[in-house]
């Protein structure tokens, strides 16, 4: 019962997060309710599911960014490193589950599971892409608009397509 009490205590936060106008004030705020957030955070009007452990798998690094719009699934961990830009609507989700909360017949061949999803520093994703449960970005990665990550992305690439595909390098200093 305490956790099932914990847990909406965490949607009533997450949905008056919403109300917050202020960017900088969202990433305070989440801050104080768990999650590790460093200096020049903004964090734009954006959804967070799976707070069954509230916020504290979530980790932004110094100057990270989150468009409006964005959906973050904290069942598994999601780190984004420094200097991460995340574009509108991008989704980042962490775990797996064919219905575990109606224990689904599937449940015997894809079991739930959670994993940590990854954006490496000042690496970029474009809007309206997805990226998967597991999947590590590298860090300088650009990933076009409406790609879909579903594997690891190496360092130093533009990436696009679904499931997203290396179409050039990224020279940076």
């Amino acid at each position: 019962m305490l956790e099932k009490l914990r847990h909406a205590v965490f949607l009533v936060i997450e949905k008056l997060l919403r109300w917050c106008i202020s960017p900088k004030l969202r990433a305070a705020l989440l801050r104080m309710f768990g999650a590790s957030v460093g200096r020049n955070v903004r964090v734009a009007e954006c959804q967070f599911i799976n707070l069954r452990m509230g916020f504290s798998n979530l980790r932004l690094d110094d100057d990270v960014y989150v468009g409006p719009g964005c959906l973050i699934d904290l069942e598994g961990a999601v780190l984004l490193g420094k200097g991460v830009t995340l574009s509108p609507r991008v989704q980042i989700i962490t775990h797996d589950d064919p219905g575990a909360y109606h224990k689904s017949p599937l449940l015997a061949t894809f079991p739930k599971k959670a994993y940590t999803t990854q954006v490496g520093t000042y690496s970029w994703i474009g809007v309206g892409s997805t990226v998967i449960s597991g999947a590590t970005i590298g860090d300088f990665v650009v990933v076009g608009a409406m790609t879909l990550v579903k594997a690891d992305l190496s360092s130093k690439g533009v990436y696009v397509g679904v499931p997203a595909r290396r179409i050039r390098s990224v020279d940076v200093p």
